[in-house]
């Protein structure tokens, strides 16, 4: 089988606790051939843990894409990743790329475009929990859409640092130059205008940006891959601003008029992260439970209700097969026999649209503004 060249950009959390041992572990499918970030001091300590030289270690996406000839690139950068995943693909290399895909539909019109060029697909989107066993044993039994009736998600999201603890995490690190760190918050400031306008107030841009494509576009995705896309948002309720980013409540249906609520809530303090989607229908319910984020082959526990006689049985699914791993599979075969990914382009816009349908219904509530892309969704 075909080994595919990789170069990994950005070496934050995510790199040091999934990415980087997934593709270390699958020696049969990748070489680990550059890296890529902003500090120098990460980029030497990680390069070096990994055993990558110092020649191909680079302080930019840029930099990476003219020294090196890789066959793809895992791009696990903070904030919108539209821009350097086009960068890449023009480049002819092809982009596994974390969530969000991007700020605003008009980065992704770009990419699509750009991918379309080729005549292949060209990005994979990182949403794991579609490639969770448990959501595809719970996807398999549910029935037909005409007999869904409810979906509930519910998420205890604590302190980062609470939830990465096992993780053994490097120190963060502040060596990056400020006028990078300025341009990119200004570039990143610029899609948000472009997404939601440029006069909206500061905390719904951190709501959309952190929260609702920082962590709820998981379960946007989710809840797409399952019933179909979030088609309309009924309303969002707010609260608990003292604990920012705090709490969020919405209220939507899907495309097939399925009613749907998602159940968002930072507590800094709590003991364990916590995820639950539960799915009810005419004859039984599908509960998935989520482990902790990022903690490999800790299973995603499914519970199917049903009848049984004149009782109930609940089976129970727990498969040990990573999620992270199977989604890196998958890139492997878009990449050598042009197989189209399951979270590709479309579905990243999909799941964008839905997220703008969310900030509007959340501008509404906050009596506030909103413009760009969301205003006319």
């Amino acid at each position: 089988m075909t080994k595919l060249r990789l170069g990994v950009v950005g070496l934050g959390a995510v790199a040091q606790s999934v990415h980087l041992p997934l593709i270390k572990r699958r020696w049969d499918l990748f070489e680990l051939a550059a890296v890529a970030d902003l500090s120098p001091s990460l980029l030497e300590a990680v390069g070096a843990q990994y055993g990558v030289p110092s020649t191909h270690r680079h302080g930019s996406l840029e930099g990476m894409l003219d020294a090196e000839d890789l066959d793809g690139v895992v791009l696990l950068t903070s904030g919108s990743h539209g821009p350097p995943a086009l960068q890449a693909v023009e480049a002819g290399v092809a982009v596994f790329c974390e969530k969000p895909l991007a700020y605003s539909l008009a980065e992704i019109e770009q990419l699509r475009k750009a991918e379309q060029n080729h005549g292949r697909p060209m990005l994979l989107l990182g949403y794991m929990k579609e490639y969770d066993p448990a959501v595809l044993e719970l996807k398999k039994q549910l029935p037909a859409s005409e007999d869904l009736r409810y979906l509930n998600v519910e998420v205890l999201h604590p302190s980062g640092s609470s939830q990465l603890g096992y993780a053994n995490l490097r120190p963060p690190v502040r060596d990056i130059p400020a006028g990078v760190l300025s341009d990119l918050a200004d570039a990143d400031a610029a899609r948000l205008d472009a997404a939601i306008g440029k006069d909206t107030t500061v905390k719904l841009r951190k709501l959309y940006a952190n929260v609702i494509l920082g962590s709820l576009i998981h379960d946007i995705a989710l809840v797409r891959a399952l019933a179909g896309p979030l088609e309309h948002v009924d309303s969002v309720h707010y609260w608990a601003e003292q604990d920012e980013p705090g709490s969020l409540e919405i209220a939507g249906t899907t495309v097939d008029g399925l009613r749907v609520h998602f159940n968002w809530h930072f507590l800094a303090g709590y003991p364990a992260y916590r995820e639950t989607v539960t799915v009810h229908h005419t004859t039984g319910s599908g509960k998935l439970e989520f482990t902790v984020p990022y903690l490999l082959n800790a299973p995603t526990k499914l519970t199917m209700t049903s009848a049984a006689g004149a009782g109930v049985a609940d089976s129970v699914v727990e498969d040990v097969t990573e999620a992270f791993e199977q989604e890196l599979v998958a890139f492997h075969r878009m990449v050598s026999a042009h197989e189209a990914p399951p979270t590709g382009i479309s579905e990243g816009e999909a799941d964008v649209r839905a997220a703008q349908r969310i900030a509007a219904a959340l501008a509404d509530s906050l009596a506030t503004t909103i413009g760009g892309e969301a205003a006319s969704l």
